[in-house]
């Protein structure tokens, strides 16, 4: 199932679930999940007719959004920088101008090379800002570090904090707005009013912030 929206065309699968509510989901690739109660109640083409102007909205969202890393292209704090390959037997990274150069043998893929990177600036980071913001916050987690994760971040009911692997490519003061966020979670673990006035205290700014963090995908 087909539908164009915007100018783009939608790829459409439906699932149907034991669930009271059907809802939309669409990913950056305009592939668009449309889950619906095993009841036979509701259609797709009427969900579909109900959530027009959602649709709408969330494509033109896709359309200005950064996606961080493809392999050709990579951020690194904010930056965009070309992928160049530099043949060379001691792997390395380097940065000039425009270009992040990766200096590596034929036998190690870019992909790892760039994603242990990722992986090696993001834990550095993160580590000092949390030590920095929990002073300040007066909340401090039993561990923290980075794994792979679909969002930015996670914070656990026993006091353990993860962030995700590539999250060096953001922006710093978006990376800054993730530690802050999951530190608070440590106290409150919703996004209840509390929460958000605790995060308010820290960052004013935050729901600009939280604006600017629906841009970036992985």
């Amino acid at each position: 199932m087909f539908l164009k929206i915007e100018n783009k065309k939608i790829i459409c699968k439906i699932k149907y679930k034991k669930i009271r509510h059907a809802y939309l989901r669409i990913t950056p690739d305009y592939h668009l999940d449309i889950i619906l109660p095993d009841n036979g109640k509701l259609s797709a083409e009427t969900l579909l007719k109900e959530k027009r102007n959602w649709l709408r909205r969330k494509v033109r969202e896709i359309e200005n959004s950064v996606r961080l890393f493809d392999g050709k292209i990579v951020y690194y704090k904010g930056k965009k920088y070309k992928i160049k390959i530099i043949p060379d037997n001691n792997s390395r990274i380097e940065f000039s101008k425009n270009f992040m150069n990766i200096y590596k043998s034929k036998k190690r893929k870019t992909e790892n090379i760039v994603l242990n990177f990722l992986a090696d600036e993001t834990l550095e980071y993160v580590s000092k800002k949390v030590e920095e913001v929990a002073e300040r916050l007066n909340l401090f987690p039993d561990f923290v570090s980075i794994k792979k994760l679909k969002s930015f971040g996670h914070c656990t009911r026993d006091g353990k904090i993860f962030f995700n692997s590539k999250l060096i490519c953001l922006p710093t003061k978006l990376i800054d707005y993730v530690v802050c966020h999951e530190l608070i979670h440590l106290k409150h673990f919703n996004h209840s009013k509390k929460f958000k006035s605790e995060l308010a205290k820290i960052l004013p700014e935050y729901k600009e912030l939280e604006k600017q963090l629906k841009r970036y995908y992985w």
